[in-house]
């Protein structure tokens, strides 16, 4: 079409008897058929320009141009024309208007100049528009009309329309084109014109860099009509029940600042799907444990399946899981911590001091809900996580506190990080297992379940609600003894035998010589066999295509045979009065137990509870091309450094530390005999790390030995039991004071301590005046050759907070842009005042991504807070006995998305010393750090015994060889010994060489649950999904930042875009907000030390929040306002109604007795359903406030929700 085919009127005006505005009339049918618009108006409002061209295919998808000639003051007032309140958040739709005009802007499609009289303070007031088809016709029109939205929807306006085809009307056609041409030329005798100003400009193109293309933009302004939206209160009531809804499991994911690595998406995916069953997650370090556990935990907590969830983690890692929860899944946790003035829970914003919640509760309380974390639980009406230090609570009389002994769960999730540390026999095992009684479900954690023992595995398994027959240590262990030998016997015999009962006789024969029994005791052994294959597959539901396979692929020799394998395998039914397991096994034949071999090898705990994934899946996957990213390679060098002058002194206190030890072990018993040694074992670690930290610890215990102090011989005792030890489990649980203080009371005590009292008075004022390390001068020459190298960025680690600040002390005065990073936060040297400056985690992270800080040095207890991929090098000051520690270390830096191919790690360790001998002779002979994957991995956490027992000579050896050669040949021995348990558990899958993506979340899940998908996953570990959620988060952020509810009730939000800091932090502002709360309304404010974005944006007046989660990943002191936030949640119980006038819910119930649907106008009753859809009662209804997410009708909604259910396995 072109103008010409248009009916047009000569005359347009305003008409209210009807629906219909200019907008609609005139304004739109003509810029449909124009590829040119001139402009003159003395006012212009660059939205309703966008709402008239939204839809218009020949401006915003041809070549066609807008040029405008508006009033002068436009550049002055434009701002406040498209932003009535500047400060105001916008709703999504009037986003996407400027947004099309900021793209038509940037592309020179929209062109704008500002028009000023000459000779005179009058106003530019004309009001003529002009438009152009693709054949040369010509309109104009020219009246009352402004380009503003008001003028064309809402005022009363009239205009004449002029067309360049008709004879009557080409003349003025003619001379409003000219007058045009020469104001927008410059040539007018009565107008100066001027181009836009350039910042004014810029600033509308900014508009450009939001989210979404074009066209989705479009289709927003496109599909806004307050009539057919959903009302702001029935949103809010929508909202309030977002996780319940078909695919509201998905916001968990969609709030996450993690994308899953498809390893870790299978493992989320199923455990959501088998919940609640209790379940081991066993990856390699470095895969995302953490990861795998967190999504899981906000998937179920989206969903209304966890309340309540319990962290049981090392002392040292508390704030760090309290970190990671709420930086990757906004969730907020709350740790538990005793004072000497009474119990708090500890919140995850802020600095402890500012987040203490004290408990009402009573260390000595009978009753749960009466203690501490009972109370604190019990009182909230909000879901609540919290995580407690397992060094705590496994003491006497804390274990009721986190797992109380009685009938009913108290949490719905329990999660233990590093439970490979509960081995029978410890109070920890113990602890655990009355978690498990306690919990509805449990996650245990470990990267190594098992390292040279079965019965380890079966201490973690035992947690997993095993199959009857399978919860006995001693069955668990003989079940892969006997699998070993009966697979070795079958191969030994082969088919050398005449019929089945001779071949039955052979293996027996040669089974029994494989594991050493007498004759009757073979029999047995294989019956118990058959039967626990039997009991794990009729127990699971998801063997079955597994076991027809098998039966299938087995050339059975007779219909008795076969029959008995398919009763064995749970294809065919058995009787329980004719069919005994124990008896089924030996109506088989060799080829059939051949067959069970090879079931066992599926069919067994270990692949049905335990998810193992290495290294390796990660290879495979960016083979595939499902990772983007860098997986780097290790350039690992050690280097020892000589003590020089320094030598003596190292030596006299070596020789303290021995002695002292020595007189500990000879002289003291019981728990002071390992508590004073725990003491001069820690010691002796200082001193490998630096001469400036044993310094500083023997300086304290010297000032502490003439005092009385308290007696804390259990805790510290405790603490020497258990492997990996950090300073910061130190100083959870008993604090680095208490440890230099440790004096043993007992009989015989006071000569130990006279005795340690006189060799500190020999060397101490040496000890003081001690000020060089000869570790720091090889610092500063290794920082000079990897600069050399174009390796710019790089990280110290040390274990001690001592070291750290001996370090950055002497290499500020050569490298002033170093900054630390510790549990006690973020520093940064400032080079003007010679002082360190407290700037917190979100400034040094951003500041050594960004290259202002390129010197970062950290204390172990800060390395799982850390992802840097910007690192170029790894320096590792002191090696801790653990390697397990060194190799997390790493993992900071060699992970997915690191820039350099190659990472460099550079060890130090003393020279002539015995740890420093092990670790060279470790990396030497067995490649130790070089890779990540190897069979070393199941047996690091054990070397820390060896190196102490090496460096301490407490091991009690008449072995003749060096102690490193010593070490290093018993950790061969023990990694190969380690891979054969794997491999005979299956614990150590191989992955297939040539891999798919299907396999390898076939590998990653678990096998045993086939039918177990949870209804919103289209299949287990792709991502798909079979429902969206129905409220996205730009629905939560307009009905939130728009409720007039919030607004009455003096809640309110303030944009930042423009803040007089905006430019500072322009990647941000545009999605931030500054939250006013009502007076009385307390809020946990996040981190607000000086150099965060929260303390810069907020003012003290308030707390910035966001709700884009990359934003919080980047700013973690911005607040999060989505689920998760109990601000959030406080801030929809606050906007939502207790009933919906709009919507009706359709509730889904699942229960024993099957499956129900009601409907409900209540917010309440929603909540408490299993699946919840949304249905309008209106027809002329369907859209949420801000999303372009439709809600469904009742007959629809009704559907959706008997589909959900029916896809949810059958309940027993």
């Amino acid at each position: 079409m072109t103008l010409r085919d248009v009916s047009w009127e000569p005359v347009y005006e305003s008409e209210f008897r009807t629906n219909r505005t200019l907008m609609e009339t005139f304004y739109r049918p003509f810029l449909n058929e124009v590829i040119r618009y001139d402009r003159l108006a003395g006012y212009l409002s660059l939205r309703s320009l966008a709402h008239a061209l939204e839809g218009v295919d020949s401006l915003l998808e041809t070549d066609g141009t807008v040029r405008v000639i508006a009033g002068a003051d436009l550049q002055k007032r434009e701002k406040g024309a498209m932003f009535p309140d500047a400060d105001e958040p916008l709703e999504p739709w009037v986003e996407s208007q400027l947004t099309i005009i900021a793209t038509l802007l940037d592309r020179g499609d929209l062109q704008i100049k500002v028009g000023d009289p000459k000779g005179g303070d009058g106003l530019f007031h004309p009001k003529l528009g002009i438009g152009v088809d693709r054949e040369g016709n010509k309109i104009s029109f020219e009246g009352s009309i402004n380009e503003t939205l008001s003028a064309w929807q809402y005022n009363y306006e009239r205009f004449k329309v002029h067309r360049s085809w008709s004879r009557g009307e080409a003349k003025y056609v003619e001379e409003d084109v000219s007058t045009f041409n020469a104001l927008w030329n410059g040539f007018h005798p009565s107008v100066d014109v001027f181009e836009l100003d350039e910042a004014a400009r810029q600033d509308l193109i900014d508009w450009k860099d939001t989210d979404g293309t074009l066209e989705e933009h479009v289709e927003r302004v496109q599909n806004h009509d307050p009539q057919t939206t959903v009302p702001e209160d029935d949103t809010a009531g929508v909202v309030s029940v977002a996780g319940r809804t078909p695919g509201g499991i998905h916001l968990a994911e969609e709030i996450s600042t993690v994308t899953p690595w498809p390893h870790q998406r299978t493992i989320s995916d199923t455990a959501v799907s088998i919940y609640p069953n209790n379940l081991l997650f066993c990856d390699e370090v470095g895969l995302g444990k953490t990861i795998e556990a967190g999504l899981t935990l906000s998937r179920l907590m989206q969903v209304g399946e966890a309340e309540q969830a319990l962290f049981l983690v090392p002392a040292g890692l508390v704030q760090q899981w309290q970190n990671e929860l709420l930086d990757r899944f906004n969730i907020h946790a709350y740790y538990h911590e005793r004072s000497y003035d009474g119990d708090y829970m500890i919140g995850p914003l802020g600095d402890a001091e500012d987040h203490r919640i004290p408990t009402s509760g009573a260390v000595d309380a009978d009753a749960w809900e009466n203690t501490p974390i009972g109370s604190f639980v019990t009182e909230r009406d909000e879901p609540t996580v919290v995580i407690e230090s397992w060094h705590t609570a496994r003491r006497e009389g804390n274990q009721g506190h986190v797992a109380p002994r009685i009938d009913e769960n108290v949490w719905d999730l329990t999660v233990v990080d590093e439970a490979h540390s509960a081995r029978e026999e410890t109070k920890l095992y113990d602890l655990l297992g009355q978690a498990e009684e306690a919990s509805r479900c449990l996650y245990a954690l470990t990267a190594t379940p098992m390292q040279l023992n079965v019965g380890e595995l079966y201490d973690l398994l035992r947690l997993c609600d095993l199959p009857e027959g399978w919860d006995d240590k001693d069955r668990f262990v003989e079940f892969f003894e006997t699998r070993q030998a009966l697979e070795d016997s079958l191969s030994t015999v082969g088919s050398r035998y005449q019929n089945i009962a001779d071949g039955q006789q052979q293996v027996l024969q040669q089974f029994q010589k494989e594991l050493d029994l007498e004759e009757d005791e073979g029999r047995p052994r294989i019956e118990r066999f058959g039967k626990l294959i039997h009991e794990h597959l009729t127990s699971n539901p998801g063997y079955d295509e597994q076991a027809k396979a098998l039966v299938e692929a087995t050339d059975t020799e007779s219909i008795q045979q076969r029959k008995a394998l398919e009763k064995l395998v749970g294809v065919r039914e058995t009787s329980p009065r004719f069919d005994d397991p124990r008896s089924l096994i030996f109506d088989c034949g060799p080829t059939e137990w051949s067959a069970l071999v090879e079931a066992s090898q599926w069919a067994t705990p270990v692949q049905s509870r335990i998810f193992r994934n290495t290294r390796a899946v990660l290879e495979q996957c960016q083979d595939l091309g499902l990772l983007d990213d860098t997986v780097p390679t290790r350039d690992v060098e050690t280097k020892r450094i000589e003590l020089g002058d320094a030598a003596p002194l190292y030596d006299q206190v070596e020789q303290y530390i021995d002695e002292t030890y020595k007189q500990s072990q000879k002289i003291l018993t019981g728990k002071e005999k390992l508590a004073l040694g725990f003491v001069m074992t820690t010691y002796r670690q200082r001193l490998t790390s630096s001469l400036h930290a044993i310094k500083q610890s023997l300086q304290r215990r010297m000032e502490k030995l003439d005092e009385k102090v308290e007696d804390m011989t259990e805790e510290v005792s405790e603490l020497s039991r258990d492997a990996g030890v950090t300073e910061a489990t130190i100083d959870e649980a008993i604090g680095q004071a208490s440890l230099d203080a440790y004096q043993p009371s007992s009989r015989g005590a006071a000569d130990v301590i006279q005795a340690e009292r006189t060799a500190l008075q020999e060397f101490v004022d040496d000890l003081r005046q001690a000020h060089t390390d000869p570790k720091v001068a090889q610092l500063r020459r290794d920082i000079r050759s990897l600069r050399q190298s174009a390796r710019d960025n790089i990280i110290i680690f040390t274990q001690y907070h001592d070291t750290l600040e001996h370090i950055r002390e002497t290499l500020t005065d050569t490298h002033p842009n170093v900054g630390t990073y510790s549990g006690g936060g973020g520093m940064q040297y400032d080079e003007t005042t010679g002082e360190w400056v407290n700037v917190g985690k979100e400034a040094i992270k951003r500041d050594f991504t960004d290259g202002d800080t390129n010197i970062l040095i950290c204390t172990d207890s800060a390395s799982e807070g850390l992802n840097l991929q910007t690192a170029d090098a790894l320096i590792n000051f002191d090696l801790p006995w653990n390697p397990m520690r060194v190799e997390q270390r790493i993992g900071r830096i060699d992970r997915i998305g690191q820039k350099n191919e190659v990472v460099k790690i550079i060890n130090y360790a003393y020279k002539d010393s015995i740890d420093g001998d092990i670790y060279e002779e470790l990396e030497g002979r067995l490649q130790l750090f070089e890779n990540v994957v190897g069979p070393m991995r199941p047996v690091l956490n054990s070397i820390e015994q060896d190196i102490k027992d090496a460096v301490m000579g407490s091991s009690g050896s008449d072995d003749t060889r060096e102690p490193s050669e010593q070490v290093v040949e018993e950790a061969d021995s023990r990694a190969k010994r380690a891979q054969e348990k794997a491999e005979e558990t299956g614990l150590a899958g191989e992955p297939e060489e040539v891999a798919t993506k299907e396999a390898i979340i076939e590998s990653s899940g678990l096998d045993g649950w086939e039918p177990y998908c949870y209804p919103a996953f289209d299949e287990i570990g792709t991502g798909d999904r079979s429902y969206e959620p129905l409220v996205s988060l730009e629905t939560i952020e307009t009905q939130i930042t728009q409720s007039d509810r919030l607004e009455e009730t003096e809640w309110s939000f303030t944009a930042l875009r423009n803040h007089d800091r905006a430019d500072d932090f322009e990647d941000i502002v545009d999605d931030a907000y500054v939250l006013e709360l009502p007076e009385e309304d307390a809020v946990a404010m996040p981190e607000s030390l000086g150099e965060t974005a929260q303390a810069e944006l907020g003012g003290g007046s308030g707390v910035v929040v966001t709700f884009n989660p990359e934003i919080a990943e980047q700013f973690p002191s911005i607040r999060l306002l989505l689920p998760g936030d109990p601000l959030f949640e406080a801030l929809v119980r606050e906007a939502a109604p207790a009933e919906v006038d709009n919507v009706e819910f359709v509730c889904g119930q699942r229960g024993e007795s099957g499956s129900s649907v009601t409907r409900s106008s209540r917010v309440a009753e929603a909540k408490q359903a299993t699946v919840v859809e949304p249905a309008v009662t209106s027809e002329s209804v369907k859209n949420l406030l801000g999303g372009t997410n439709s809600v469904s009708d009742i007959d629809d909604a009704e559907q959706t929700v008997l589909n959900w259910l029916s896809q949810l396995p059958a309940t027993e």
